[in-house]
């Protein structure tokens, strides 16, 4: 009973933590709470660590937080870089408790669909009315919103969403599964809903990563024959779309705005690297300048190349290889488990061009894909209901 009772503890506390990160990222309320955690957690007995991942990735980052102080960083940046990725000790109580966190990131997909919602709502259809700036200001300040254009096709294409929308990648894979195995007309509504707040928020990567993994998890559920005749679907219907992309939008285009930025980004990293750099890094946070945004920058949307200038060849990609593959033991990447290795690679690959893994909502990423692949198999929801 007393178990009972400090597991709903903390998995309350998680919750709430989820919540406040997603909603209102910038709301200090969220580190209070990772403290209380931490605290919580630490004051119960000692039991077997199943993976060292955290304990890996702490120390990579550290020598970045360290080696930040001899180069030219933004110091702000650094350090919340370095404090981000304490996150991932939350991995401890999560499977310690037995923490159900498909339920946890399924309920804070429902409210951030309908935060999303509401702030549409005041900021584009009530846009005379007279609290409407208002709300739009602390919608932009504390949940990192954004409204605006963007114009990949000729006329512009509406963009709306908060800063954590890539997250909904999440909710979305689990409600899409959960509508396969139970066809219910709740289930399709909330993974048409997911998709449509994903879809506003006219994020390419975001956009294409779901829809991959849509037809991954599709794909994974039929049997040999299934997977023939889905290929055999599939294939026209990519090339048409990728036809129709190419010949009536810019979306690959080189001139594109984003396009040009990152291009022009990847191009003075590879004119800044030298011997030292490229295996010691400049630490978290480190300058250089960038063609792309004819500026000097921190940061830049390239993950890999970022890391690669902050931490170093060699340490970037022990990084990646720790986050991808917590524990050394192969029978944990086998068998249903493999699903949750290509569905999280889906969202990995989208980082490549797009900040959306080092930060606060992308590690909470990384902690459910730890969940599924050390956890207890009894929580894995992702099953191989096969059809065909």
């Amino acid at each position: 009973m007393m178990n009972f009772f400090k597991k709903s503890k903390i998995e309350l506390l998680i919750f709430i933590f989820f919540i406040f990160t997603l909603l209102f990222p910038a709301i200090l309320f969220n580190k209070v709470l990772f403290l209380i955690i931490v605290v919580v957690y630490l004051n119960r007995k000692y039991y077997k660590i199943q993976t060292y991942s955290p304990f890996i990735i702490f120390s990579i980052f550290l020598f970045g937080y360290i080696n930040s102080f001899f180069n030219h960083v933004d110091r702000e940046l650094s350090l919340q870089f370095f404090l981000s990725i304490l996150v991932l000790f939350l991995i401890y109580p999560i499977l310690h408790y037995n923490i159900n966190i498909d339920k946890i990131i399924k309920v804070s997909g429902l409210l951030m669909i309908l935060y999303t919602a509401i702030s549409f709502f005041i900021v584009v259809i009530l846009i005379d009315f007279p609290y409407s700036n208002l709300y739009y200001d602390f919608f932009r300040n504390y949940s990192s919103g954004s409204n605006g254009l963007r114009e990949f096709v000729e006329e512009g294409t509406l963009s709306f969403h908060i800063g954590t929308v890539p997250f909904l990648y999440l909710p979305f894979i689990l409600y899409f599964e959960l509508f396969l195995k139970k066809k219910t007309v709740l289930n399709f509504l909330i993974t048409i809903s997911i998709f449509i707040i994903i879809f506003i928020s006219a994020s390419r990567g975001l956009i294409l990563s779901s829809i991959i993994a849509a037809v991954s998890i599709l794909f994974t559920n039929y049997k040999l024959k299934g997977k023939i005749i889905f290929i055999l679907i599939m294939l026209p219907i990519l090339v048409f779309v990728f036809s129709y992309l190419l010949n009536n939008t810019i979306i690959f285009d080189s001139d594109e705005g984003s396009n040009g930025v990152k291009i022009g980004h990847f191009k003075s990293v590879i004119e800044h690297i030298n011997f030292f750099n490229f295996f010691l890094g400049e630490g978290l946070g480190s300058f250089y300048y960038s063609m792309g945004s004819q500026s000097m920058k921190a940061h830049t949307e390239i993950t890999p190349l970022d890391m690669v200038r902050y931490l170093g060849f060699v340490l970037s990609i022990t990084l990646y290889l720790v986050i991808i593959f917590p524990v050394r033991k192969l029978k944990f990447y086998f068998g249903d488990k493999k699903l949750y290795i290509i569905l999280f690679l889906i969202y990995v690959i989208n980082s490549f061009t797009n900040p959306t893994m080092f930060n606060s909502y992308g590690l909470l990423v990384v902690l459910w894909y730890w969940y599924k692949i050390l956890g207890n198999k009894n929580n894995n929801s992702l099953q191989n209901n096969l059809i065909l």
